[in-house]
């Protein structure tokens, strides 16, 4: 993986489905664009079951990730406050009735002021609700998919535990943190833009 490659990806926005949260599928090395490359080397990989793209991680470096950084200081420790403080956060939102008074920007970065649609309110709303409800499940979901990143063999197994992670956190937080959203590891996330620690994205070992 070579230092000049523009870390911006030009895939197609992400969007969360079933397939983000199902391991198993096939990992092929592509371009910024989900263009397949014949190269072990590619910045890039994506996930045949989601169509998503992701940063093309070293698997025993994941490994590592997953078991120690998401798995032992944020799985345990951090995920426990921010699940909580997430979940105090879409509790106030459900209760205040917000989702039906505040513009509809500030309900869902992805829409604007001209989207007013009832439908879209609720459903807002239901998701909050369900993200108040899941959180302790999430937490599991989080746990879980850190430690069999890290211990089940084979070169795809950490690559499915990191997917699964950053949807789980994408599911609960509202987005991707390239949206602006909140998440432990964006470097596992879909059209990755950072490390969780600032390390530079175009590095292959970098954190």
């Amino acid at each position: 993986m070579t230092n000049n490659i523009n870390s911006t990806n030009q895939n197609k926005p992400f969007e969360l489905s079933l397939n983000s949260f199902l391991p198993g599928g096939k990992w092929t090395p592509c371009d910024e664009k989900g263009k397949f490359i014949d190269s072990n080397n590619a910045m890039w990989i994506k996930d045949s079951l989601s169509g998503a793209v992701y940063l093309n991680q070293p698997a025993n470096l994941l490994r590592f990730k997953l078991s120690v950084l998401t798995g032992f200081l944020a799985g345990i420790f951090g995920n426990t406050i921010s699940l909580t403080i997430n979940a105090a956060y879409r509790a106030v939102k459900v209760v205040s009735l917000s989702h039906f008074w505040l513009p509809i920007s500030r309900i869902d970065q992805k829409l604007d002021n001209n989207s007013y649609h009832f439908k879209n309110r609720c459903v807002e709303c239901a998701k909050d609700i369900a993200r108040f409800v899941a959180s302790p499940f999430a937490w599991l979901g989080l746990l879980f998919a850190s430690l069999a990143g890290a211990l089940v063999p084979g070169e795809n197994a950490p690559r499915d535990g990191a997917k699964i992670f950053s949807s789980i956190e994408i599911a609960m937080y509202g987005g991707t943190v390239a949206e602006g959203y909140f998440g432990w590891a964006p470097c596992y996330q879909p059209n990755a833009t950072s490390h969780g620690l600032g390390g530079d994205i175009n590095k292959e070992r970098a954190f």
